[in-house]
């Protein structure tokens, strides 16, 4: 079942972030490290007002709104809904205007205040209808929203760039209307009231309780993943941010592309088989996606590690190489580790209704990094603090699967994990041998060959298994 969900998701786990990690490659060849910069802080900055004023409500959805499947539980969920939907677009749009003028671009232009607050609102409209789709298992809705956005938007704001000049509010202009127009193609479809009022205090106290660990540790984990880019702003000038950001912001993409090819299909299973068939279940469940997971992630990290100077190259502006290929492949590191920690260890929390081990293990993720980046950043410069992210972000996940491995009955699925090992091995082996491709079309053979060589080898390792799982049982006639 995990498969099947997968590959039905698999459009828009795949196509979205793909046009994200296309995007940063591109903007480094039509804008300057200041107007990347810009553009990349308020992304993150949006990251955290998401957090702090929508995600406790969106966890909550995912987790409860099939509590509220009759006629009257429904109208005083949605009710409540629009009401916390209008309220968190207004304190977000307020809140990014103070910190674009305060902390990201003081003196900023009234067209990029307009674009920043439009990018910011559309934006967390999108990611919620998203996430209200994914826990109905409406996947047509969540690809939608997936998609739309970050392709359309890719376009519409390339195509202002090109019209209007090299400037931080175009490209947030083009993905805001990409947004706007996702939420209003699925609008027809949705379940929602017309009415903001009376707003229900028991669901919103329900979903406080539950969500407000989440507020804390899920601005923790921002801060784990984005402090980096703010210290390099401030010690380092806005043009250093640029260039760290595209290495980084690379990485980090990257690992979630390839988690997110099975991440949006395996927590709502998980939750299933704990709703269903008890804790146990749950766990094996956990097991088996992280099996998944770790399929996707180990092999692409491998990769992105021995065809970096070719990927670099090849597809980075010459300004930005040099920091890029530093930078790259430990975000990668840092991006696997924690996504494998978010999407495993830490699901085991939000399974129990533990969601305060979540906000100390999130501490320990953002001290370190804050810590961590601001001391080796003078020595190590940009280096140093993409070296910071990986040991923060290992610290936490060490944390993480201890607790859920000594008190919660977590389990690895180790057999898989060993196969999978394998599998890189002679996939990294293959890699090396090659000489540095000279061409996008000699990339996309080594990245062709090095896959092929993988799934050959886990075809290979898992032999025995298919071919047991495929031999037709013996039929027993009766008596």
């Amino acid at each position: 079942m995990l498969l099947r969900h997968a590959l039905l998701y698999l459009p828009a786990q795949f196509v979205g972030p793909l046009f994200q990690l296309l995007a940063m490659v591109v903007w480094t060849h039509v804008v300057d490290e200041h107007t990347l910069g810009t553009f990349t802080l308020v992304t993150a900055t949006h990251e955290l007002l998401q957090i702090g004023f929508l995600a406790w409500w969106s966890q909550y959805a995912l987790r409860f709104i099939g509590r509220y499947e009759d006629a009257n539980e429904a109208a005083r969920f949605y009710r409540t809904e629009n009401a916390v939907m209008l309220a968190s677009m207004v304190l977000q749009g307020v809140a990014v205007v103070a910190l674009l003028l305060l902390v990201i671009a003081p003196g900023a232009r009234g067209a990029l205040i307009a674009a920043t607050v439009a990018y910011v609102t559309t934006r967390s409209l999108t990611l919620y209808i998203g996430e209200r789709a994914r826990a109905r298992q409406q996947i047509w809705i969540y690809t939608i929203q997936q998609v739309v956005g970050p392709s359309v938007g890719f376009v519409a704001g390339l195509a202002l760039i090109r019209i209007f000049g090299p400037s931080a509010e175009w490209p947030l202009a083009g993905y805001a209307t990409a947004q706007l127009l996702a939420a209003l193609i699925v609008l027809p479809r949705l379940r929602w009231a017309r009415a903001l009022w009376p707003v229900d205090r028991a669901i919103v106290v329900d979903a406080l309780r539950y969500g407000t660990p989440l507020i804390v540790g899920g601005a923790l984990g921002w801060v784990g993943l984005n402090a980096s880019r703010f210290i390099v702003n401030e010690m380092s000038g806005l043009a250093a941010a640029g260039l760290f950001a595209v290495g980084y912001g690379l990485g980090q993409r990257a690992a979630a592309v390839a988690a997110m090819l099975v991440t949006a299909a395996a927590f709502p299973l998980a939750v299933r088989s704990m709703e269903q068939e008890g804790s146990d279940a749950g766990m094996r469940q956990l097991s088996a996606n992280a099996a998944l997971l770790v399929a996707i992630l180990a092999p692409s990290l491998a990769g992105i590690f021995m065809l970096r100077t070719e990927i670099v190259h090849l597809l980075i502006a010459q300004p930005f190489q040099q920091v890029t290929l530093t930078v790259l492949p430990l975000s990668m590191l840092a991006g696997a580790i924690r996504n494998l920690r978010a999407h495993f260890g830490d699901q085991v929390f939000l399974l129990h209704n533990r969601t305060r081990w979540m906000m100390a293990i999130a501490a320990i993720d953002a001290s370190m990094t804050v810590m961590l980046s601001a001391l080796l950043l003078p020595r190590g410069g940009l280096a140093g603090v993409a070296a910071a992210t990986v040991l923060s972000a290992l610290a936490a996940a060490v944390v993480s699967f201890a607790i859920g491995l000594t008190r919660f009955g977590l389990t690895l699925p180790t057999g898989h994990l060993i196969r999978i090992a394998f599998a890189t091995i002679a996939m990294a082996a293959l890699l090396r041998m090659f000489p540095e491709a000279k061409s996008l079309l000699a990339l996309a053979a080594h990245v062709a060959a090095g896959a092929a060589a993988y799934f050959a080898m886990l075809a290979l390792l898992y032999a025995p298994s298919l071919l047991r799982t495929l031999r037709p049982r013996p039929q027993h006639s009766g008596a």
